[in-house]
């Protein structure tokens, strides 16, 4: 047995042997095959490094299946949107090293899947999920979401589609917009948690992806709530004779049913159509004829204190009030608490750091029970200097009393919501049409 009783000293040269490994990239020094990509693109290629970072090249190498054996050549054929990226997926098989971009990220991932290289598809999987928030020419979450639903990635098919309900404003300026394919803009148009304006904001976007595809036009155009339009910006809509024919005359069609529904008390319309079913469903809303943008100010040297707002609702022929108050860093309040062995009792403050949010109606007609209220929160973070919605709560509201959540936003999670010592909140108020029973 050797004796270890003497100097010892550990080395770590593993930078050293990295840095040598990766300089044999692309290099004709010691390479025994070459790497052939769509007939376009020839690398030089060393045959134990890519056995041993790939069990596909490892099948792929093995001497009694490989054709090209004789003339050391590997022929490969990817998608063409992976050949610019393919140098870059080789480099990182010798280096472990890559830097992932908005560009590059869904070529690498679609070869390392291919390839099996497990940590780089884990690596560019948690950049796209870190990423669906990018703001403007470089979002991708259109993209990015359909091919999570083409491959499984079920996480990031979902953040995609929420952020994309949520932030449908942002997402209709993006270059992804038009590109949206017809099954993945028919399924989010039928959504009811979209994020708009109001429903003339999301029929101007449909215009526009409409001038790209027009054979789709009769398909996406019934997706429209058009009950829900504000009347005056239907009217000034029209007033402009700037639609395409089919557009237009589609949208004359359904445009009497948009004023009927505005000037006529709402039993009336509903001899006639059964309001209880999607046309007639709000969406979520931001306009000020149902929603409060609320900017909470000061909130670094804010103490436990609750902060009032409110909001009118317009549904239809319906008005509704709405009263809201928040605790965004929890509550004191006054307890009182027995003296031993005394008859008497003492004041005691005691506080909590749960963000409480409590909302209430008026001016609606409970006795008709023809509707049910829900109050919709989005809750916005800032990403670089701009505010997105990132999260959304909901809180079903009665016509008498109150309703409450008890922690809007957990004390873990409240610094993110939080920059230049502001929070932003967005109260939505919806009317939820009921079947008489």
């Amino acid at each position: 047995m050797m004796d270890v009783t003497g100097p010892l000293e550990s080395l770590d040269h593993q930078t050293s042997f990295v840095n040598t490994l990766s300089a044999l990239f692309n290099k004709e020094d010691f390479s025994d095959t070459k790497v052939i990509v769509n007939k376009k693109l020839t690398l030089n290629a060393h045959k134990f490094i890519l056995v041993v970072r790939s069990g596909v090249f490892r099948t792929l190498l093995d001497t009694e299946r490989w054709s090209d054996a004789k003339d050391q050549t590997v022929h490969l054929t990817e998608e063409e949107e992976c050949l610019d990226h393919f140098q870059d997926f080789l480099r990182y098989l010798y280096s472990g090293s890559v830097t992932l971009s908005i560009v590059n990220v869904l070529p690498l991932h679609l070869l390392s899947e291919k390839y099996n290289v497990q940590e780089l598809r884990e690596s560019c999987q948690q950049f796209m999920l870190a990423n669906v928030a990018a703001l403007g020419s470089s979002n991708r979450a259109i993209t990015w979401q359909r091919y999570a639903k083409l491959t499984g990635l079920t996480q990031l098919e979902e953040k995609c589609l929420r952020f994309i309900a949520w932030n449908i404003g942002s997402i209709i300026k993006s270059p992804d917009w038009t590109s949206m394919e017809p099954h993945q803009l028919s399924s989010l148009l039928q959504r009811s948690d979209l994020v708009v304006e109001d429903e003339v904001v999301l029929f101007q976007a449909l215009v526009s992806w409409l001038s790209l595809h027009p054979a789709h036009t009769e398909e996406m155009l019934q997706h429209i709530r058009y009950p829900m339009m504000p009347p005056e910006k239907l009217f000034d809509l029209q007033a402009r004779g700037s639609l395409p024919e089919a557009i237009s005359t589609y949208l004359h069609r359904e445009s009497l049913l948009v004023y009927q529904v505005h000037l006529l008390p709402t039993d009336a319309i509903s001899q006639h159509h059964d309001i209880t079913t999607i046309p007639f469903t709000m969406r979520l809303y931001t306009s000020e004829s149902f929603s409060h943008a609320w900017d909470i100010k000061g909130y670094d040297n804010m103490g436990k204190t609750s902060i009032p707002a409110s909001l009118s609702s317009s549904n239809f022929k319906l008005k509704t009030q709405w009263y809201v108050t928040f605790s965004p860093k929890g509550q004191r309040t006054l307890i009182q608490r027995p003296k031993v062995n005394r008859p008497r009792y003492d004041n005691v403050w005691q506080d909590d750091d749960f963000s409480t949010l409590s909302a209430s109606v008026s001016n609606c007609d409970p006795a008709g029970k023809t509707h049910s209220h829900k109050l919709s929160i989005l809750l916005y973070r800032c990403v670089n200097g701009v505010w997105l919605v990132n999260d959304m709560k909901s809180l079903e509201v009665p016509h008498s009393g109150n309703a409450q959540i008890k922690d809007l936003i957990p004390l873990s999670e409240r610094e993110k919501y939080v920059s230049n010592d502001t929070m932003k909140l967005h109260l939505i108020g919806q009317t939820i049409w009921e079947k008489c029973r």
